[in-house]
């Protein structure tokens, strides 16, 4: 039994490779469950306590740190060395955020990243692409700003500069990703909230000057639809919403890493892993075949690429199913620059007490050295518990 929390395009493509992988032998056949992905942690975590897990599960990297403590999940290296996993075929990036006291404790199966989206004719006609007809951004952030102001200053009226949704998760990825580019840390040595500091501020800052001047307006409830209907230049979104960009009719667009605005490439990303739940009673032959599974899927990587995400394997970005998609090559370096939230297991809680507090930022509700600051405490208050 295989359980996961995809929904839209994601559920379809990975039902195929399930059927595909079947179809493939007869040693090892997968039963797919999908679940609600609102739902779906809290019913994984229930099951495995009860010792009723599946014999694999999709956990994100990011989840994967609530997992470990809890004794909620198996080491893989037994079993990955019986099934002919070779950890070198792997991106390191990708996999070393799956490596706990060294050991392996999950198979990654992509990538998946937060990308910048330009509208090739609102640049085009203002004059800001080069000849390759991708946006020439000056460097640093008042170069970045710059682009902004002369997009505004030279498209129509009705077309934002900068469109991005104004809550939740894409002000918090664009935040860490800036950050990021500076070499910030969430959480310090000192087991503290390492994030309130002149880097921090910095990145943040940039976000909320965007706001302040215009160029990004508030309250967009959704970013990517204002995207796809041509009234922005530019948008950050996740790399799975090329899969529904491309299908707009007539839409000439373009995509790119979030660009390097400060000292080295970095964005935020997250990996969709497969890890096997800690059993009522060990089966190493059900271990082995799950890991088997695991590793097809990698190894079959450019099938999930459809879904816009960047496969785990470089082998399968060589293949010619890969080389066959369209704008998937324009992002995958990132796969080697991607920043992975820590290894802990207060990190996704941070991160939401991050979400809450930018999004008064980005609504106009408080400063981002305000936000900053109280972000800061609840941090401390949840890694003191």
């Amino acid at each position: 039994m295989y359980w996961t929390p995809l929904s839209g395009g994601d559920g379809d493509y990975m039902k195929a490779m399930v059927d595909k992988f079947n179809g493939s032998q007869k040693e090892v056949q997968v039963e797919m469950l999908n679940f609600p992905a609102g739902e779906y942690y809290t019913k994984l975590r229930t099951a495995i306590a009860s010792k009723q897990g599946p014999d694999v599960a999709i956990a994100h990297t990011s989840k994967l740190p609530e997992l470990i403590p809890a004794n909620a999940m198996e080491s893989l290296d037994d079993a990955a060395a019986e099934a002919g996993v070779d950890w070198s075929t792997f991106n390191p990036n990708i996999l070393n955020a799956l490596v706990s006291e060294g050991k392996h404790m999950a198979i990654p199966l992509d990538t998946h990243a937060q990308i910048m989206f330009y509208n090739k004719k609102i640049l085009r006609d203002a004059g800001l692409l080069d000849a390759n007809d991708k946006p020439n951004i000056p460097p640093g952030p008042d170069g970045f700003l710059k682009y902004l102001e002369d997009i505004k200053a030279k498209v129509p009226a009705d077309v934002m500069p900068f469109a991005t949704t104004s809550g939740g998760n894409q002000p918090f990825w664009a935040w860490w990703g800036l950050y990021s580019q500076m070499g910030g840390q969430l959480i310090g040595d000192d087991g503290k909230a390492a994030f309130n500091n002149d880097k921090g501020l910095q990145a943040l800052e940039l976000l909320e000057t965007m706001i302040k001047k215009e160029l990004w307006p508030m309250n967009i409830k959704n970013g990517g639809e204002i995207f796809n209907s041509g009234k922005a230049a530019l948008s950050f979104n996740g790399v799975w919403y090329v899969g529904v960009t491309e299908k707009v009719p007539d839409l000439e667009f373009g995509v790119m890493p979030v660009p390097k605005i400060y000292d080295k490439p970095a964005v935020w990303g997250d990996s969709h892993t497969l890890f096997v739940p800690t059993q009522a009673k060990e089966d190493n032959a059900k271990l082995v075949g799950a890991v088997k599974f695991a590793n097809w899927l990698a190894d079959n990587g450019s099938m999930w690429a459809q879904a816009g995400h960047v496969p785990s394997k470089p082998a399968a970005l060589e293949s010619a199913e890969f080389k066959a998609l369209p704008y998937r090559a324009d992002y995958v370096e990132l796969a080697s620059y991607v920043s992975y939230l820590p290894n802990h297991e207060k990190t996704f809680a941070i991160g939401e007490a991050l979400k809450a507090n930018f999004t008064l930022m980005t609504n106009g509700q408080a400063t981002a050295k305000d936000v900053l600051a109280q972000a800061e405490k609840e941090a401390n208050d949840l890694l003191a518990k």
